[in-house]
């Protein structure tokens, strides 16, 4: 099956795993052939990516880490966070338990192993940004702790310190110098720390997400060990999403480019052990999504070729000219006779 971005859907495909909004309701069953009336609905249901069916693919399996109705449930309910800390001093419990309870649901799957890959591609649209970004931070934080053998109690926890860690930013005015936008966990902290269900470990993520080894990072300038581990999950997370994706003041990164910034730093701004999880389990170009090379074909991912920055195996539908290919063609840029084609960029997979 083929994965895209919700906005990339077009009329007549078929769907080869149900649309469920973030409320938990089927809107379109597997086998449905797209309407524009469908599509024009998407956005509403909060689903940012889709699963489609094509013969081309039938024996790729596709499993996406996060279930996309989950994600939506998540950022919804930050929305709603959100424009409750932006008019009060205070928030009421009620409000902050909907963002809780998704960041527990997202651990869950993990559990006993870890299957499916996550949604790395950039935050869009950008104007979803602050709702989407935290989302998506926390499915990535939850594999990473997965990965690095914590238990799903500690990994929910972390979750919903990563949902939760920008409430603060309502607070900052925009276009606020620097130091102030260097405040907003401590606002987010302030908002959240008399919450009798948030626990230590998500409190502690909150506030020291932005924290680095060195001691270079905010609000206080924590080195090493001083920085809880959740903190320094999301903060490999959160570097990661927000490198890649357009915001305001930002133009994105290519995802190899961002995978190799946080490689770089891994043991000086980042916890090593976090990096090496992370280069072990985050796709550049995640199984059936469309992508271009340098050299002008294009091709689907059929396998992700994990740890093997933006060399995925393809299987290539159109060549440098643009033609459709005659023959099934599979190039895996792993190979050295390759080592010439990059990818640069997916086509309908933001």
């Amino acid at each position: 099956m083929i994965r895209l971005a919700a906005s990339h859907a077009q009329v007549g495909m078929e769907l080869a795993k149900s649309i469920v909004d973030a409320f938990g309701n089927a809107v379109c069953d597997e086998g449905t052939r797209l309407t524009s009336e469908h599509i024009a609905k998407l956005p509403m249901y909060g689903v940012h990516e889709i699963f489609v069916a094509d013969s081309l693919l039938d024996d790729i399996p596709v499993e996406p880490l996060v279930p996309p109705e989950l994600e939506a449930k998540a950022s919804f309910a930050l929305r709603i966070v959100l424009e409750e800390a932006g008019f009060a001093t205070t928030i009421e419990p009620t409000v902050i338990e909907q963002a809780v309870q998704p960041g527990y649901e997202m651990a869950k799957p993990l559990f006993p192993r870890v299957i499916g890959e996550v949604n790395s591609a950039p935050i869009s649209p950008s104007s979803e940004y602050d709702y989407l970004m935290p989302a998506r931070t926390a499915s990535l934080a939850a594999m990473l702790a997965a990965r690095m053998g914590l238990d799903m109690e500690t990994t929910g926890h972390i979750c919903v310190g990563a949902l939760l860690m920008d409430i603060g930013i309502s607070k900052i005015a925009a276009g606020s110098e620097e130091h102030q936008y260097q405040k907003h966990p401590v606002f987010s902290y302030v908002l959240l720390k008399d919450m009798p269900f948030i626990t230590p470990v998500s409190i502690s993520t909150v506030l020291q997400h932005h924290e680095r080894l060195d001691g270079s990072g905010f609000p206080q300038g924590l080195k090493g060990d001083h920085i809880s581990m959740g903190a320094r999950i999301v903060a490999v997370a959160e570097t990661y999403y927000s490198l890649i994706s357009d915001r305001p003041g930002h133009d994105r990164w290519a995802r190899q480019d961002a995978m190799e910034y946080i490689m770089a730093f891994g043991g000086e701004l980042f916890d090593a052990a976090v990096v090496q999880a992370f280069v072990r389990s985050v796709p550049a170009y995640p199984t059936g999504i469309l992508v271009r090379l340098n050299t002008g074909e294009t091709g689907y991912v059929i396998d992700a070729a994990i740890g093997q920055i933006g060399r995925p195996t393809l299987r290539i539908i159109s060549d440098k000219d643009g033609f459709k290919v005659a023959n099934i063609i599979e190039l895996n840029l792993t190979d050295e006779k390759h080592r010439h084609r990059v990818v640069e960029d997916a086509v309908e997979y933001g």
